[in-house]
């Protein structure tokens, strides 16, 4: 069973059943069916009326939940890729090649663990939190630390000193936030200095403007600092965040398919936490 069907709501579900059935009276039927045959679910959700119905609705985390969403633009962006012979590469500013690595990108997606860590992780993103925590800096002495869970620099300096579970935390939410950038705004890594999108609350990301691939390195290297933690293990978590170190650069491939094709005019609004 794939572990994102178990974060979706009843709206979830009724949407499925508005958008599926033709007759009122089918609709009950279909949501036993459906809640019930999680494999019949699984081919349902490649419905292309559900695909057309989300890009058009304006309330979109009012009728669906953002796991529902992700899903579903998850699912075309990996069936765009299956359609064509090659992906675009971004090299410097505005500038793309094709690179034939299709076959790739669809074994890699072929685990649905992945699939359900990428959508889980993209809602993650849609509201950003700061969290306060006490760090140790030595015997007896503490101090209270406030920081924001999209501060990339120092989430990853944070997960050099701080004790377990919270190395853990800080070390997995930066490698995601190192994949998000890539997958889903990668004219901030790729845009010319000045462009007024790195400052403020997001100053930290100046430093990155055009050192995208320095980016995705140290995503690879944050999610294997992650894989190696003994709270990976006790969360099951240490294959998938291994298999994403491994594969970081393939598994940012759908998710730009999916920005350019998809969210290009509603991801400032979807993920607020990068608007101007």
């Amino acid at each position: 069973m794939r572990r994102i069907f178990g974060k979706f709501s009843p709206t979830d579900f009724q949407f499925l059943a508005d958008s599926l059935c033709e007759e009122a009276s089918q609709k009950s039927q279909f949501l036993a069916l459906v809640q019930k045959d999680l494999e019949s679910l699984d081919q349902l959700l490649n419905h292309e009326r559900l695909f057309q119905q989300i890009l058009r609705r304006e309330d979109l985390f009012v009728r669906i939940s953002p796991y529902l969403y992700f899903e579903l633009l998850l699912r075309r962006a990996i069936l765009d890729i299956q359609r064509e012979a090659y992906t675009l590469e971004t090299i410097g500013y505005k500038t793309r090649v094709p690179v034939f690595d299709q076959k790739k990108i669809l074994e890699v997606f072929s685990r649905e663990a992945l699939r359900d860590y990428l959508v889980e992780m993209l809602a993650s993103f849609i509201r950003v939190n700061n969290f306060t925590i006490y760090v140790r800096r030595g015997k007896g002495i503490y101090f209270k630390k406030t920081f924001s869970d999209f501060d990339l620099d120092l989430l990853s300096e944070m997960g050099k000193n701080a004790e377990e579970p919270y190395r853990f935390i800080f070390l997995k939410r930066a490698g995601d936030i190192a994949l998000f950038l890539s997958g889903i705004f990668p004219e901030h890594l790729f845009g010319r200095e000045g462009t007024g999108y790195h400052r403020g609350r997001n100053a930290w990301m100046a430093r990155w403007v055009n050192r995208g691939e320095e980016l995705e390195e140290r995503g690879i290297f944050l999610y294997r600092q992650a894989s190696e933690s003994v709270v990976a293990r006790e969360q099951n978590l240490d294959s998938i965040l291994s298999y994403l170190a491994e594969n970081f650069r393939f598994t940012k491939k759908p998710l730009n398919v999916m920005t350019d094709r998809y969210l290009v005019f509603r991801k400032y609004d979807i993920f607020p936490v990068l608007s101007n």
